[in-house]
């Protein structure tokens, strides 16, 4: 057995301050279909995916001790931009509220930096992975394979709704044809076969279009496959490959589709 985290929780004073802290500063965002009040006992935020969030739950009483578990951060380019540098990091994190606890970077570039949100809960803020590579070179070729680790995930998120939509209209399609033969059989002139097998031909429609929409997710996982040729003498980007090729695999599971 497997479990998943679905909250990281909190407790504070405030939850819809602390809740706004912590989205400005990672990108993550209310549930649209549930926001938060600003008087709320709680406040939920989620990650860009909408998996996985932080919760934050009023309590009587203040923060009493240092955390025992804290976040590490650091900048990134999930919003498809340059990725800021940690000390630009930092100046966007004081701007938002947070607090200087102790400042760990060294002369050389290493080391971290000691943070507090407004309520005082530790995290400390890392070098970009930019920062980490030791070239420009290498840093373009680091910023090439987190655009395809984001590409990949996106359209792994995309071959799992084809993948259940498809399987939806199969089962929806063999119910009809049941239906209509069924039907057919006890009474070929019956007025409701007319509205059976219309329903057949939408479902058809239907799978055409999330075939197509599979078609169109081999042409783009092509395209990544010609970037990472480029690139094949990386080991990081060989295993990139491999999450590629099981891609490709899952994709020839498709019902109905195939080369």
């Amino acid at each position: 057995m497997s479990l998943r985290i679905r909250h990281i929780t909190f407790d504070c004073a405030d939850p819809y301050l602390l809740a706004r802290f912590w989205s400005d500063l990672l990108g993550y965002r209310e549930n649209p279909r549930d926001p938060n009040p600003r008087d709320a006992e709680e406040a939920l935020i989620l990650d860009p995916q909408g998996t996985a969030g932080l919760l934050f739950i009023r309590v009587p009483e203040p923060k009493a001790a240092k955390n025992r578990v804290h976040f590490d951060v650091w900048p990134d380019a999930a919003d498809g931009g340059a990725p800021l540098t940690r000390d630009q990091a930092l100046q966007r994190a004081l701007e938002l509220g947070a607090r200087l606890v102790d400042d760990r970077r060294e002369p050389d570039g290493t080391g971290w930096i000691v943070l507090a949100d407004p309520e005082g809960n530790e995290f400390c803020l890392e070098r970009s992975r930019a920062e980490r590579s030791p070239s420009l070179e290498s840093a373009a070729d680091e910023h090439l394979r987190v655009e395809l680790d984001h590409a990949y995930d996106s359209q792994l998120r995309l071959l799992g709704h084809a993948r259940r939509r498809l399987a939806e209209i199969a089962a929806q399609r063999k119910r009809l044809d049941r239906d209509i033969s069924v039907l057919a059989a006890r009474s070929p002139s019956h007025p409701g076969l007319e509205a059976l097998r219309a329903k057949a031909r939408e479902r058809a429609r239907a799978e055409q279009r999330t075939q197509a929409l599979v078609h169109e997710l081999r042409a783009e996982v092509s395209s990544f496959r010609a970037e990472i040729e480029r690139h094949r003498t990386d080991p990081e980007v060989r295993q990139t490959q491999s999450s590629i090729d099981q891609l490709n695999a899952l994709l020839d599971t498709l019902p109905g589709v195939g080369d």
